[in-house]
């Protein structure tokens, strides 16, 4: 059953009535003549029973459904879904997929956005279609959007389909959306040069160094620009090689690794060969976990500080910010260099 709406709009006050509409609804809510589930009053109804325009009922209605206190159905109509009126974000995440540091990010931000604000996240899998529906289905029910593009032509005209000023890039992406919009990104070229370079002194222990890096997805390539430059200017033998099975593994070598498939190998290789690491081979390995500190007496590790990511992130939404934030990036020493 529809539940009437009675307002009383003030025409002299400076509050426009979009925004009364708005206030009417949440205090219902509050005061308990509107629950969750209630049927609302359509558009042209509210529109007919007080002389609005369409534009002013929609802006609310859009409003409310970006905070979460009301849904839509195709031709059903509007429903009260939060009775929760005290959130001033709803956010949507999209993340590519979830790994144990990924997790941290969401955590760090969930604790952040606390009682400012609610959450939900989807995860695209680097699936274009996947990723297409998500954000498509999503446009105009949320305050902000934060998302984890995918390398692809397609994405930017995707991503144009949600409401202007609340998209956030997070993670990944930072060079192709630096100048659109505000995010908290890895510098990835940047960062593996910098590590390097500040750790010249292990880095010499060795006689080459190797970069085993899967893919060519555009942060990857980025990784592989910052390490080539690195060994060319100070300078250091080098290799970048995809396939770590067929490659000639020597003693002097020390790898920096991105996928953890490649440092599970080398970690069996370097016992199967009986090399010591860090001293007959060196490893890097990207993305803290738990286990990597632990693993073969301590695996060195170069990662970003996905706690900080995720509270930045939660910050600035918070805070109605609109900053490019290059997350900190570290270097965790231990034995496996």
């Amino acid at each position: 059953m529809r539940k009437y709406i009675d307002i009383q709009f003030e025409d002299n006050l400076s509050v426009p009535k979009y925004r009364q509409i708005i206030d009417a609804i949440q205090q219902k809510i509050k005061v308990g003549d509107l629950k969750k589930g209630d049927k609302i009053p359509s558009l042209n109804m509210f529109c007919q029973q007080y002389g609005l325009s369409q534009d002013t009922v929609l802006m609310a209605y859009n409003e409310l459904k970006s905070k979460g206190i009301i849904t839509s159905q195709v031709g059903k109509g509007y429903f009260i879904q939060n009775e929760n009126t005290d959130f001033k974000h709803r956010v949507l995440l999209v993340f590519d997929r979830l790994t144990a540091y990924k997790e941290e990010l969401y955590d760090s931000f969930k604790e952040a956005l606390h009682k400012d604000g609610s959450e939900q996240i989807f995860f695209h899998h680097n699936n274009l279609k996947m990723f297409q529906t998500i954000i498509e289905g999503a446009a105009g029910d949320y305050s902000e959007y934060v998302i984890m593009p995918i390398d692809n032509p397609d994405v930017p005209s995707i991503l144009a389909k949600l409401p202007s000023g609340k998209v956030f890039i997070l993670d990944q992406s930072r060079k192709q959306y630096k100048e659109v919009y505000p995010h908290v990104c890895q510098d990835f070229e940047r960062d593996i040069y910098r590590i390097l370079k500040k750790n010249g002194q292990l880095v010499s222990k060795y006689t080459r160094l190797v970069l085993v890096i899967r893919h060519q997805k555009l942060h990857f390539k980025d990784i592989a620009v910052g390490f080539r430059d690195f060994c060319r200017q100070h300078p250091i033998a080098f290799e970048i090689v995809s396939d770590i099975k067929s490659f000639e593994i020597r003693n002097g070598d020390a790898f920096v690794v991105v996928d953890d498939r490649d440092l599970e190998f080398l970690v069996r290789y370097s016992i199967q060969n009986s090399m010591k690491l860090g001293k007959d081979m060196g490893i890097v390995s990207y993305n803290e976990t738990p286990l990597k500190g632990i693993v073969a007496s301590g695996i060195t590790t170069i990662s970003t500080d996905f706690a900080q990511m995720g509270k930045s992130m939660a910050e600035m939404i918070l805070n109605h910010q609109k900053l490019k934030i290059d997350n900190p990036f570290v270097l965790n020493l231990r034995n496996s260099f």
